[in-house]
């Protein structure tokens, strides 16, 4: 009698186990798919005169969108079909 009630016992755990392995999986694959999936941009990677105009008005001192805006007016100078 001993030895069924271990065997019960030993079934009952990893019953438990299964069941918490299955929920783990289930609640990762819900927060998965309720995460919102939003477009990434990358600093510098735009080249959007735009963002880089307003950038410029948010931090004057920042040369790098000066650079970029530099950039995109020779580009424009020497290709006016660019963008």
């Amino acid at each position: 009698m001993a030895k069924k009630k271990n065997s019960f016992r030993q079934d009952l755990i990893n019953l438990i186990y299964i069941n918490l392995a299955i929920l783990i999986i289930l609640l990762s694959i819900f927060n998965l798919q309720s995460k919102k999936k939003d477009k990434v941009t990358v600093l510098g990677a735009s080249d959007d005169r735009s963002y880089w105009e307003e950038l410029v008005k948010k931090h004057p001192t920042y040369r790098d969108a000066w650079v970029e805006l530099g950039r995109m007016d020779m580009v424009e100078q020497i290709d006016p079909n660019y963008n």
